[in-house]
């Protein structure tokens, strides 16, 4: 997936700079669009539309590669016509790089908001100007540590590649996190999903860097977008990880005893526990997905 984009980047700027279009403000947007009634690449082009330029995704995996100004914040994809989708905006910090990956932006036949709470973990205090992504879309958690995320796609039909979508939240002086929508779906054009926990950079719980538990998922055609998720002995979920085209996932925790669940759709691995006897501990847990 990342060769794609960065191919398709490469020939984006050969023809910037043919046509005379190489000042150091120009840059490019990579990314790719999919529908979240499939969680599959649309069978026809969408259009990606930024300040300076337009190109199609495609066909092959939904990816893309356009010109932009650098600063922006901001790109619109048009779906395909016959899809009859409502045509989605899409936020991000300001792009300033060569090549900028704003990575999944979904689209779909509706719209609604994915709401929650961001506290410490440390001490529940709320987490004000804490960044969250989801499905493509950014905002900004307000004082009170709420966050709302506005233009979500999403498809009361099928739910279910929605529902595999995983968030990211990070803030300065925390370690960043992970959450999905812990199967809730719309109430009223808004999905709560509940509060997302950080833990400070200096707690004293934190376990040493880079990490204690990781694994390697294979079949390796199957190991991008698993979600791999631990759980406490209560079965309270502690973190989720969603793979990469790596195939690895890894985790940060306390010593304890905990369980790992691996799926990516219908493709799933027997459940395994892990027991770290102290922080220091690095354990390996490989799944094989079926």
């Amino acid at each position: 997936m990342k060769s794609i984009r960065l191919f398709a980047f490469a020939l984006l700027m050969l023809v910037l700079f043919a046509c005379g279009g190489g000042p150091i403000s120009s840059v490019a947007i990579v990314g790719r669009v999919l529908d979240i009634t499939t969680g599959a690449p649309t069978t026809t082009v969408a259009t990606v539309q930024t300040s300076t330029a337009t190109g199609p995704t495609s066909l092959v995996d939904g990816s893309f590669g356009v010109g932009a100004s650098s600063g922006d914040t901001s790109l619109i994809v048009t779906p395909p016509a016959l899809l009859s989708y409502p045509v989605f905006t899409y936020h991000f910090p300001a792009v300033t790089q060569h090549t900028n990956d704003v990575g999944d932006l979904w689209i779909g036949p509706e719209k609604v908001t994915v709401s929650g709470v961001v506290r410490n973990a440390a001490d529940n205090a709320a987490i004000a100007n804490a960044q969250v992504q989801f499905a493509g879309q950014y905002t900004t958690t307000d004082s009170t540590g709420t966050f709302h995320v506005p233009d979500v796609a999403y498809s009361s039909a099928n739910t279910t590649s929605f529902l595999g979508i995983t968030g990211q939240v990070s803030a300065t002086n925390f370690l960043a996190n992970q959450f999905t929508t812990n199967g809730n779906t719309a109430v009223s054009g808004n999905v709560d999903v509940g509060t997302v926990l950080m833990t400070p950079v200096d707690s004293t719980s934190p376990p040493p860097p880079p990490f204690n538990i990781w694994g390697i998922i294979s079949p390796s055609n199957l190991a991008n977008g698993t979600i791999v998720t631990l759980k406490d002995t209560g079965g309270t979920v502690v973190r989720r990880f969603t793979v990469g085209t790596d195939a690895r996932y890894t985790f940060w925790v306390n010593a304890g005893s905990y369980t790992l669940d691996f799926a990516n759709g219908t493709h799933t691995s027997a459940t395994q526990n892990v027991t770290l006897s102290n922080n220091s501990d690095v354990i390996r847990k490989d799944a094989t997905l079926n």
